[in-house]
């Protein structure tokens, strides 16, 4: 994927509030971002993303309802002006979580 700032909006099997949305950065391989209840960070290589999400805000849930600390394990394909990815929580298989990501702009 390209380097740069993307819009990742995403949703779980587990939290039917509605999409969450956050903002991620790619840089060599590496992604890193947030939202106003976690944290992201993780390392993309041929087409797949290990993101470990951390809760910083103790005043709301996240998108897997009260479990705090997860390593994601996404599968990414590349479409025009973003991706797409679906994947699990990490030793969870039950936990299910898809979504996007669109281009925003490129890093300074």
């Amino acid at each position: 994927m390209k380097d740069g700032i993307y819009k990742v909006t995403f949703d779980s099997n587990v939290n039917r509030n509605g999409r969450c949305d956050g903002i991620i950065t790619i840089m060599n391989g590496k992604v890193s971002g947030g939202d106003y209840v976690c944290f992201y960070r993780g390392k993309l290589a041929e087409g797949k993303i290990e993101l470990q999400v951390v809760r910083h805000n103790p005043n709301d849930t996240t998108v897997f309802n009260g479990v705090d600390d997860v390593t994601l394990l996404l599968a990414v394909k590349e479409t025009h002006g973003g991706a797409i990815f679906d994947g699990t929580v990490k030793g969870q298989p039950s936990f299910t979580i898809s979504g996007g990501m669109h281009f925003l702009s490129d890093l300074a």
